[in-house]
């Protein structure tokens, strides 16, 4: 063991490379318990031992995916068995929230009280996030002042903003309304668009569009003048293609083996479409479905009639819309 680890554990670079070389050698299940026992008596207490991204690198087929939970069943009964005893190391994993579901382990209701479910569950927090880097502005910060009535200030911190004061805000940015009238509220607009397949919503593409509506406006209003927020509605539907772009880029550099479903995507031409035009790609579509690509859109989660792609990642896909969004 001393001749595996041959200097001094001072980063996560060096965790990684000695878990590498301690796993070749023989005994090596024994060796690393040594060797995190060892660890937990001579560091600082309060450090994180982070496992994240354990939905990738497995592969795609229903082999791979079982591989994939057998490891992190695994890697929980471990947290059970030998988490407890440590004083100093903490360890903290990220799991995407069907895997979790699916991942089974003696004694799993143990974490139950323990586990924290990360989700933007709802409109006005999400917003939040974008309202946030808005308020870099000082002319954004002054209408926020004035609509409120002095309400919310520039020291209000927006964490404490109501629903209807961050959806009023939300409004002052990029109006209330996509087309006026009774048409969609943008805040509904957004928070559709931006979901993927399952439902789930990032920040990031929120900032991406942000960013690419704020230039996009810059560049507009010199042309064509605008004052019924800082940033017309219309401007969302110009660079969401853009942001569609960067996620399906972030996703496809991600989960590379999804490169031949996204490619027969681009030719199916159109969402939803019927399930057995992607038959042939049966495991890869599960991944698609695992990672917000691809949703059921008629049928069961059984026997699926047809998918639909999501609007994140349509427009990157270059398919036709059939129906309403």
């Amino acid at each position: 063991m001393a001749e595996v680890v041959q200097a001094p554990i001072k980063s996560e670079l060096d965790v990684v490379q000695t878990f590498g070389r301690v796993s070749q050698l023989p005994s090596h299940g024994l060796l690393l318990n040594d060797w995190l026992a060892r660890l937990d008596q001579n560091i600082d207490s309060g450090i994180l031992l982070l496992y994240d991204g354990l939905d990738t690198g497995f592969g795609s087929t229903t082999g791979d995916r079982q591989r994939r939970l057998d490891a992190i069943a695994g890697l929980f009964d471990f947290w059970i068995d030998r988490g407890a005893g440590l004083r100093n190391l903490r360890l903290k994993i990220f799991l995407r929230e069907d895997i979790w579901r699916k991942v089974q382990f003696e004694n799993k209701s143990h974490l139950f009280g323990r586990s924290v479910m990360l989700h933007w569950q709802d409109q006005a927090t999400f917003l939040k996030v974008a309202l946030k880097q808005a308020r870099n502005s000082q002319l954004f910060r002054g209408l926020v002042t004035t609509a409120s009535q002095g309400r919310v200030g520039p020291e209000t911190e927006i964490e404490n903003w109501s629903e209807d004061e961050a959806f009023e805000a939300w409004g002052l940015l990029v109006g209330e309304r996509m087309k006026g009238g009774k048409t969609t509220f943008t805040r509904n607009w957004v928070w559709k668009r931006l979901a993927d397949g399952k439902d789930d919503h990032s920040p990031r593409y929120l900032l991406q569009l942000l960013h690419s509506v704020v230039e996009w406006e810059k560049l507009e209003h010199k042309r064509s003048p605008y004052d019924g927020s800082i940033v017309r509605p219309r401007a969302m539907e110009v660079c969401l293609p853009k942001v569609s772009q960067e996620a399906l880029g972030a996703l496809a550099e991600e989960f590379g083996e999804l490169d031949p479903l996204l490619k027969h995507l681009r030719q199916i031409g159109s969402t939803p479409f019927q399930a057995r035009e992607v038959r042939d790609l049966e495991d890869l579509v599960m991944l698609a479905r695992e990672v917000g690509v691809l949703s059921v859109y008629e049928g069961t989660e059984d026997r699926v009639e047809r998918y639909t792609v999501p609007e994140i990642y349509r427009h990157a896909l270059n398919l036709g819309r059939r129906g309403q969004v």
